[in-house]
């Protein structure tokens, strides 16, 4: 795992630097209710972690996660709110059909992987391991291995690396080798020109057939949204908004894309409602899948 040379290189928005706990508003201590059924199932059975014991399991692991280095904290929402114990990538309408072409021997990377919650689930389901690659601007592979127990028998690959200015030599092995990408609650983070860029760059890990799938933050209205500060420019998809940027990545890269995008409230996706509530008025959760024609 090739490490970052300095955190500020990091193509991170600014809330995502360092603050204290108690000030984020998307910091909250208790976060045992999102120990939904299929997560303690999954801490059960596959990490043998027993289920009175998974609340003070998760919340340590957590708390590790927001404070990943004494030097720097990884202050995101979804490590806050704990939402990345709710199952994401299972819940796509296409999830069925991504694990049978990765247990046909499909090459899956999962970008923005965190402690590689998605990855194990796939595990979990059948998929084999050595399979799946997980890609993140910061190491919180480790952490990953705590949480679920299986250091010593999970076999995917995990890779550090910011993948809008990297060089890292391991994830330029998989230029046009990936049949899957996935990229949950990244794109995100940035506005139009930054998004569109990331997408290209995930475009040249792809080749005809590949897939890319996740979700991210939306909106019912595509447009610009600022955040915590000025300074943060966001762009909220909505589907349309999210095919038009396929269509312009399409020409960018000399590629062909047909995409899917569904708008999910935060009670859908298995949140809270009032998860969101620091962020713009009707804001959603845009589930989406890209896949390359040509």
């Amino acid at each position: 795992m090739a490490p970052q040379e300095s955190a500020t290189n990091y193509s991170e928005p600014e809330y995502a630097k360092s603050q204290d706990k108690a000030e984020a508003p998307f910091y909250h201590p208790d976060i045992k209710h999102r120990l939904v059924p299929e997560t303690q199932e999954l801490l059960e059975k596959y990490s043998h972690v027993p289920r009175e014991q998974q609340s003070e399991h998760v919340h340590t692991i957590r708390d590790r996660a927001w404070e990943i280095r004494a030097w720097e904290i990884r202050a995101y929402p979804c490590i806050g709110l704990g939402s990345w114990l709710t199952p994401q990538l299972c819940r796509l309408p296409v999830y069925d059909d991504i694990l049978k072409r990765v247990k046909d021997g499909a090459l899956l990377m999962d970008v923005g992987t965190f402690v590689g919650h998605d990855l194990r689930r796939l595990v979990y389901d059948g998929a084999p391991s050595d399979k799946l690659y997980g890609v993140d601007i910061v190491n919180h592979f480790d952490v990953g291995y705590d949480l679920f127990r299986d250091r010593e028998y999970f076999k995917g690959h995990f890779i550090e690396a910011d993948i809008l200015s990297t060089t890292s030599p391991e994830l330029m092995t998989l230029k046009g080798r990936v049949d899957i990408i996935v990229v949950s609650q990244v794109l995100h983070q940035w506005d139009w020109d930054n998004q569109l860029k990331a997408a290209q760059t995930l475009v040249s890990f792809t080749k005809p057939g590949s897939w890319i799938v996740g979700n991210q933050i939306g909106n019912p209205k595509a447009q610009t949204v600022s955040l915590m500060s000025r300074s943060t420019a966001l762009w909220r998809h909505n589907p349309d908004s999210f095919a038009n940027m396929f269509e312009a990545v399409g020409d960018a890269t000399g590629t062909r894309w047909e995409t899917q995008a569904w708008l999910r409230t935060f009670e859908d996706m298995g949140w809270d409602a009032e998860d969101g509530a620091w962020m713009e008025p009707e804001v959603r959760i845009i589930e989406f899948v890209a896949k390359r024609v040509s």
